[in-house]
């Protein structure tokens, strides 16, 4: 289905919502692609292949509102379901805040071409994910000198999507992107029935940015490795090091108390907290969504307002909410946007690695093994692994431990924003060291 065929339909549901009567009405339609091969221990274990294509609708009937979608693309199967939807939306009650964005805010959207469409996805071929799978496997093995690896999983995959928006108050909008992924997992032999496990990944927009094949299959196997032999360290209060690709886990509970719905119904740590300060200067964060090649990059939101660079955290006061129209209006407030983009910190001088060089005595983090976070009072505690760390050098690996604690002390203990953000992530978050932490071992 093409550009012109979806636009063709978003404008036949819209038509039919009119007919119906429907008051406004915004429809997308969308299609996706997506290609993945696992290669398993010598020999291919699955190939998935699917292909999606919907409609997506929200109508706004007598001052009442809901959103549905359907797969069934036949211009009959269309009209009949919005007709259906538009009657049964009559029996909801009525929301007076339920309304489509100011046209204005569809106005201005960027020119620049964003390249988060690579055309060469059209050419991958089967055999090239299926050798580049096997390669990723053997790019492990080739490190197992004493045979200590027990298993190794391999990854290689491709999507391609694409969407049309239209709304009957000037939304016309269409967009397409794809996403190549590769990762590895393996398995390694250690004390007892002990089996400690490293992986590596990448994604990227444009095929060409992925990582050498080598390089991941070295690192996985290097973080397996670094697991053997992991015990806990004593309780107590430690600076901390978190790894780039896994802060994510601890940046996505702060980020996500900036949510609308959270902020309205006062169920967020950060309610009342626009303009106060919440974390160390060091905390300088920035929304991104017209960063070339960023895996969290669009011209629109989910609703259709065009995005614009947005200062979430400015030397750690908070600079925003995240709004959709709809709890901008419940709020009283002017809609912002109700999602984040690519997440762009100020870098600091140094990576990781130079960080833990600094350390007398900490916990370096690189991996997160479940936990909770508490969106209302901000408490949290994570499950962590990685490694011990005295006199600027490792000690040896840790697991089975806790980090825990508020976020807002938490982030008021930010000593230092690494230099290595993780850009196979729309939150391309560095590594991040803190000055104290709570973590609870032995």
């Amino acid at each position: 289905m093409d550009e012109k065929t979806m636009r063709e339909l978003a404008a036949h549901a819209i038509g039919a919502a009119k007919y119906a009567g429907a008051l406004d009405a915004r429809a997308f339609v969308m299609r996706s692609r997506d290609v993945t091969v696992e290669w398993r221990d010598g020999k291919l274990d699955r190939i998935r292949e699917s292909t999606a294509q919907s409609l997506g609708i929200s109508l706004y009937v007598d001052g009442r509102f809901s959103s549905s979608g359907t797969s069934d693309l036949r211009p009959d199967a269309v009209a009949a379901f919005v007709q259906g939807m538009v009657g049964a939306t009559r029996y909801l009650a009525v929301d007076e805040h339920r309304r489509l964005p100011d046209p204005a805010r569809y106005e201005g959207a960027t020119k620049a071409d964003l390249q988060i469409f690579d055309p060469a996805v059209a050419s991958v071929a089967p055999e090239t994910r299926l050798g580049d799978a096997r390669m990723l496997e053997e790019a492990v093995r080739a490190g197992d000198k004493d045979g200590r690896i027990i298993s190794v999983t391999a990854t290689v995959g491709d999507t391609e999507a694409a969407w049309v928006g239209l709304s009957t108050n000037g939304f016309d909008a269409a967009e397409k992107s794809t996403v190549f992924s590769r990762s590895v997992e393996a398995s390694v032999r250690d004390a007892g029935d002990r089996k400690p496990e490293g992986y590596s990944y990448a994604d990227a927009c444009v095929a060409a940015d992925l990582p050498p094949i080598d390089a991941l299959g070295a690192e996985a196997l290097r973080r397996a490795d670094g697991q053997r032999g992991s015990k806990q360290a004593a309780t107590g209060v430690y600076e901390v090091v978190v790894e780039n690709r896994v802060a994510a886990r601890a940046v996505g509970a702060l980020f996500g108390a900036l949510l609308g719905e959270d902020i309205q119904q006062k169920s967020s740590f950060l309610e009342g907290k626009l303009g106060a300060r919440v974390g160390s200067e060091l905390l300088t964060v920035t929304s991104e969504p017209h960063l070339p090649r960023g895996l969290a990059t669009s011209g629109w939101d989910g609703e259709g307002m065009v995005t614009s660079r947005r200062p979430v955290f400015e030397k750690g006061v908070v600079k925003t909410y995240f709004l959709d129209t709809y709890y901008a209006s419940k709020l009283g407030a002017q809609p912002t946007t109700g999602e984040w983009n690519n997440l762009v910190w100020v870098p600091g001088k140094r990576d990781a690695a130079a960080m833990i060089a600094g350390m007398k005595k900490g916990i370096f983090i690189t991996d997160f093994t479940g936990g909770n976070s508490n969106g209302t009072t901000g408490d949290f505690s994570l499950g962590i692994k990685g490694f011990y760390v005295e006199k600027g050098a490792i000690a040896h690996p840790v697991s089975e431990m806790n980090l825990a604690g508020n976020h807002l002390k938490f982030w008021k203990q930010l000593a230092e924003v690494g230099s290595d953000p993780w850009t196979s992530s729309g939150n391309r978050t560095p590594s991040l060291r803190f000055k104290k932490a709570q973590c609870s071992g032995a």
